[in-house]
């Protein structure tokens, strides 16, 4: 491996990473983060379906009710990042397909 490769890895290696958001554990997780603040996901379809979902929840007890909503916004917020980072992979995985033909 050329030498200055190994101390750029070295170095890399030593640093802990400020992406700027507490929450990221990756350049990935912090790339996911600023993407959906700056597009967010709020469209008339998902406000319809959150508004089923109410009218849905509406049959049960508060704590049920924020029980069930709550577990319902971590899987939509899931299942995002799961589609963003995939996105990512795949996007990367045709710029190097691109690249060599």
């Amino acid at each position: 491996m050329n030498r200055y490769i190994a101390n750029l890895k070295s170095f890399l290696a030593e640093q802990s990473p400020n992406f700027g958001y507490t929450d990221a554990k990756s350049l990935l997780d912090a790339l996911y983060y600023y993407y959906t603040d700056a597009n967010p996901i709020d469209g008339a379809v998902i406000r319809c379906q959150f508004q089923n979902l109410d009218n849905a929840l509406s049959k049960l007890s508060w704590a049920d009710c924020e029980q069930v909503y709550s577990h319902t916004v971590d899987l939509c917020i899931s299942h995002s990042r799961q589609a963003f980072c995939a996105g990512v992979q795949i996007g990367m995985r045709l710029f190097t397909e691109l690249q060599n033909p």
